[in-house]
């Protein structure tokens, strides 16, 4: 299958040489297995690796579990860059980290995509997000009708990621990365999960994209002697060493001169993996080993290995934007390798110039265009989200109620001013809570796409983060504001104007700052430990609200805690928006209320002289400063998972 209606990228060589590579390995004690540890040794996971991957060819990376393999294709993709010896070559010459990320694409073991989005959608803003800004609408259009009906996901374009098999999620995943065409692809276990019927259309899908030109590399465990026919070649680790390179249909051949024969009917995948394995004995490591670096090395005393002093290479121009050609091609379809035997008209895309050389108005408004793209994405993913909308919409209603009733007249009332209290704070509690626990939980899921995505180059990080952040405003804006418009009514709290919208913008206030906490964390931890360090860091934020326990008879030792504490700024806001500002006396029904003035109430909980406007300033600052420490929490995260 000739995938040519994509943009005509110049071929990519990629060469390695010598690449080594270590990490600390595990802690020792002293001989006999006590006294205190020793220092960390370095444990190699590569060991002078170095291989050619060609364009048109689709290699296979293969070698039992712990030879390297992962590390390897880490290497090349330039997702793992420290403790690192060895040179990479693009096309002849050192490769430029930055420019090759923007014209190579990572797709990882995980098929990780936006559940709430069907394939169309999907595909949709990955065109907007990749194709150059004065790409027409039917060009785009034409772009994702051709590479559905070539990736074969036609017929479920209307389907839910959620909902489609995992060789259709393997196959978007491919298909979100052919829009800008990068010439060189890596795939991590591209077959992992597939039966054996979709793995076979999986690899022979990589294989067509091969022959467009594309060097297409994958790592891979254990394919079936029918699989391991349709690479190219085959690159063989083992205890970090490279054990072949060379044309899959002479890894054979080349064991037996060795001394090493496959047995009749035997997989030659499971013959060389047990090979690596050292079933045969670990010496046909060290001597497979060096056979091969023999065989390389005349094969290769010709190969340039030199870099340029600005860091460039030769051949290789900027593939971060693209614009459409206005010419059309007709390309007949290899009909040996595709079941598809029709001709599909094809638009050349070709490259604009470097990023380096556009002026600061085009960065600006593609920063807008990410921004806008990014934002219609994450406000139809939220509203889809059952979790995120349509539970909380029914918990709101439901607790909204329920506590309405229990608390039914209580804010007029002398007698249930405590009770009052009471409502007032579990309300913040409430709305807390709610907002904190949805995002742990719905978040670090979404995070392995952000990951995938960004270190595919689709988007800036503050793109996405800003994007994120305002995509979910209107419902934290909204969810407070239903509560409080259930609760205040029925409550009977004091009916003047002013005072309902300092309630309702407290809540709204805790609720962002909830948020933004599960942002923080969501971005740090997986959601198994979110959900539980969430609300172990919420507890201290009410225990110092000043409701739980007046802060004076807090030891003078804790009382700092409640600084940081803007649950306390939220509570005493509407405790003085409900009983401040010179109201009337409560009704009171019996010969004494001790609460009936307003004013004792407020001094019981030490919230007398609270200045509304420098509360919310304190709650501002602390939302702002979460919300900059989750970004860069996000930034440090993703940069550890490269």
């Amino acid at each position: 299958m000739l995938v040519s209606h994509l943009p005509n990228h110049p071929p990519v060589t990629l060469e390695f040489n010598e690449l080594n590579f270590s990490v600390r390995d595990s802690s020792t004690r002293k001989a006999g297995g006590f006294g205190p540890y020793v220092a960390k040794r370095m444990k190699s996971i590569l060991k002078d690796a170095s291989g050619t991957f060609k364009p048109g060819e689709l290699t296979a990376i293969m070698g039992p579990s712990g030879a390297g393999k992962s590390t390897l294709m880490n290497i090349l993709a330039g997702y793992k860059t420290h403790n690192v010896q060895g040179s990479i070559n693009v096309n002849g010459k050192c490769r430029d980290l930055a420019q090759f990320r923007k014209m190579s694409c990572y797709i990882m073991q995980d098929d990780v995509l936006l559940p709430h989005l069907t394939v169309y959608e999907s595909m949709k803003y990955a065109a907007q997000l990749k194709l150059p800004l004065k790409s027409t609408k039917s060009q785009t259009e034409l772009v994702i009708k051709e590479i559905l009906d070539i990736i074969g996901l036609t017929e479920c374009q209307n389907v839910k990621a959620s909902r489609i098999s995992g060789g259709q999620r393997k196959r978007l995943s491919i298909a979100l990365e052919l829009i800008n065409n990068p010439p060189i692809m890596f795939f991590d276990e591209p077959t992992s999960g597939l039966d054996s019927a979709s793995c076979y259309s999986c690899v022979n899908l990589l294989k067509a994209l091969a022959q467009g030109g594309r060097t297409v590399i994958a790592t891979i465990h254990q394919p079936s002697a029918r699989i391991l026919e349709q690479f190219d070649s085959l690159y063989l680790l083992g205890g970090g060493k490279c054990l072949y390179r060379g044309p899959t249909r002479s890894v054979v051949p080349f064991v037996a001169l060795q001394g090493l024969q496959c047995p009749p009917y035997h997989n030659p995948a499971d013959f060389v993996i047990e090979i690596a394995s050292g079933d045969y004995g670990n010496q046909w490591i060290g001597i497979l080993a060096k056979a091969t670096a023999l065989s390389s090395d005349s094969d290769s005393s010709g190969v340039a290995n030199d870099c340029s002093e600005d860091g460039s290479s030769e051949g290789i121009e900027d593939e971060s934007r693209i614009t459409p050609s206005k010419k059309v091609k007709v390309f007949k379809q290899d009909v040996k390798n595709c079941s598809h035997e029709k001709e599909v008209a094809v638009s050349l895309i070709e490259m604009e110039s470097s990023p380096k050389s556009v002026p600061k108005d085009s960065r600006l408004e593609l920063f807008s265009n990410q921004f806008v793209t990014l934002l219609r994405r994450c406000f139809l993913c939220i509203s889809r989200d059952m979790m995120l909308t349509h539970l909380r919409i029914a918990s709101t209603l439901i607790i909204g109620i329920l506590v309405g009733a229990i608390y039914y007249d209580a804010g007029n009332d002398a007698e249930s001013s405590i009770n009052n209290l009471g409502n007032l704070f579990f309300g913040l509690l409430f709305i807390g809570i709610s907002s904190l626990m949805t995002t742990l939980l719905t978040f670090p899921l979404e995070r392995g796409v952000l990951v995938r995505e960004h270190l595919n180059c689709w988007y800036s990080l503050k793109s996405y983060f800003i994007a994120r952040t305002c995509a979910d405003l209107p419902f934290q804006v909204f969810f407070p504001f239903l509560y409080v418009a259930i609760t205040y009514y029925m409550a009977d709290q004091p009916q003047e104007a002013f005072r309902f919208w300092i309630v309702a913008g407290m809540h709204i206030c805790i609720s962002l700052v909830a948020q933004s906490l599960g942002l923080l964390i969501g971005a740090m931890c997986h959601v198994q430990n979110a959900v539980f360090i969430g609300p172990v860091t919420t507890i201290p934020m009410f225990l110092f609200a000043g409701f739980l326990v007046s802060l004076e008879s807090v030891p003078v030792y804790l009382r700092w805690i409640s600084w940081f504490s803007y649950v306390k700024y939220s509570f005493q806001s509407i405790l003085a928006a409900i009983y401040g500002f010179e109201r009337e006396n409560l009704k009171c029904t019996q010969a004494y209320c001790h609460f009936k003035n307003p004013t004792k109430i407020l001094e019981q909980v030490g919230a007398v002289d609270i200045d509304v406007a420098q509360q919310f300033c304190c709650i501002f600052a602390i939302l702002l400063a979460i919300r900059i420490f989750a970004y860069y929490a996000l930034r440090i995260k993703i940069t550890a998972e490269k």
